[in-house]
């Protein structure tokens, strides 16, 4: 179960929100707020997994709301404006939706919340236990897949695609957030666009790593990374 606030100035849009989230059984909706200080009321006071917010909004704004908070849920921005996507995504939200939208588009950003929170639970070992697999939504199913048979990760824009010796899966979720959650005794960013397995890494060519006859291409920026965590 996922806990989740609403944030919005405009009656109408949280109303709309709240009959949207009371479709999706697998969310527990802990408030609906007008301003980002009543949020941070919430928030100071509640477990909260989920923010589903406005970015323009009288006095502090959605998203200097969020960059306020010490430390961040997962966020949706909703909003009427799509001159702040960009700022959106820097605050690595997992996704932003343009008012008007229906329920599907709603949904579609959900599922893409629900496998970063699912990833985000296996990423606190027990003392005993340490999780060696990830769960990710696909296609309508759930896949399990070793962290071992992850030959690499690719990312391409809202999506992307986990490389294994049966093939690839295609999933909504973010290079970022999988840089900051998978195990960095395994994995390791190369590139802007490109997360390895570092244990089958088999050379590095130049500017280019070979991860089983492929050539992935190593970013300046992440080059040093590489060098030391690889090699």
């Amino acid at each position: 179960m996922m806990n989740c606030i609403i944030v919005d100035d405009e009656q109408p849009a949280r109303v709309l929100l709240e009959s949207y989230v009371s479709k999706i059984t697998e969310i527990k909706l802990v408030a609906v707020c007008k301003n980002a200080e009543e949020a941070i009321e919430v928030i100071n006071k509640n477990s909260v997994d989920l923010i589903i917010t406005d970015i323009q909004m009288p006095g502090k704004s959605g998203t200097d709301f969020i960059k306020s908070l010490e430390k961040i849920p997962l966020v949706i921005f909703s909003t009427a404006y799509r001159d702040y996507a960009m700022e959106g995504f820097e605050l690595d939200a997992v996704d932003y939706l343009l008012k008007p939208y229906s329920f599907e588009r709603f949904q579609k950003a959900i599922t893409k919340a629900f496998s970063y929170f699912e990833l985000k639970g296996k990423q606190v070992p027990s003392a005993d236990l340490k999780t060696t697999y990830l769960t990710i939504k696909a296609d309508h199913k759930l896949y399990k897949v070793q962290y071992a048979d992850i030959r690499y990760i690719e990312g391409m824009r809202e999506y992307v695609s986990f490389y294994t010796p049966t093939g690839r899966i295609t999933a909504l979720m973010s290079l970022k957030f999988l840089e900051q959650n998978l195990p960095q005794e395994i994995f390791v960013r190369c590139h802007k666009s490109y997360i390895v397995n570092k244990n089958v890494v088999e050379a590095l060519d130049g500017h280019n790593l070979i991860v089983q006859g492929k050539q992935i291409p190593v970013g300046q920026l992440y080059k040093e990374d590489v060098l030391k965590n690889i090699f």
